[in-house]
């Protein structure tokens, strides 16, 4: 990457980390008393296409799996932490309806194997996951300890905007 367009991360994006993207100085002739706005040679043009390239490389993309961070909050008793998991479908539950929603139920065995966790998805709110027994699912949502492995819920998106979406992915396809 051309050293005009560097950018970096800092800290963590997906826990709130900020996101600099230094650009070349938009008044570069301007020491040589020219136009103050002027940008040659494409300089305005690649200095977005970097920006934006690191924009979408840092925030486009789903959240990777990090299951060693959901056996961490298992253990330190965390609650209300946002979570990618991925594992294996263990059991389906019988949906649940509350004030809230309908919720959509499953046991996830992490690939990790060191916890199984419950998944809680509002299907009021997002499409139905049709996950069966033995699917291979990956979960972004807001994990909720308890003692028997804790939950993960929010896996679909936030209508309101007031909570970050979640997500499950089942066979290639995301339902949120």
């Amino acid at each position: 990457m051309p050293a005009k367009c560097r950018g970096e991360i800092h800290g963590d994006v997906q826990q709130g980390g900020r996101l600099q993207v230094p650009l070349p100085d938009p008044r570069p002739d301007a020491r040589r008393g020219q136009g103050q706005l002027s940008m040659r040679g494409g300089r305005r043009a690649a200095a977005t296409a970097c920006g934006l390239g690191l924009l979408l490389a840092a925030c486009g993309g789903a959240a990777q799996p990090d299951n060693s961070a959901v056996v961490s909050d298992f253990r330190s008793h965390h609650s209300n932490v946002e979570v990618t998991a991925d594992g294996t479908v263990v059991r389906l539950l019988a949906d649940q309806t509350s004030a809230t929603g309908t919720h959509e139920r499953f046991i996830v065995k992490l690939s990790s194997g060191a916890i199984t966790v419950e998944v809680e998805h509002n299907v009021s709110i997002g499409a139905r996951a049709p996950v069966a027994v033995g699917d291979q699912v990956t979960v972004h949502g807001e994990y909720i300890w308890n003692a028997q492995g804790g939950l993960i819920h929010f896996t679909h998106h936030d209508p309101q905007g007031t909570h970050e979406g979640g997500y499950i992915e089942d066979n290639g396809k995301i339902y949120d």
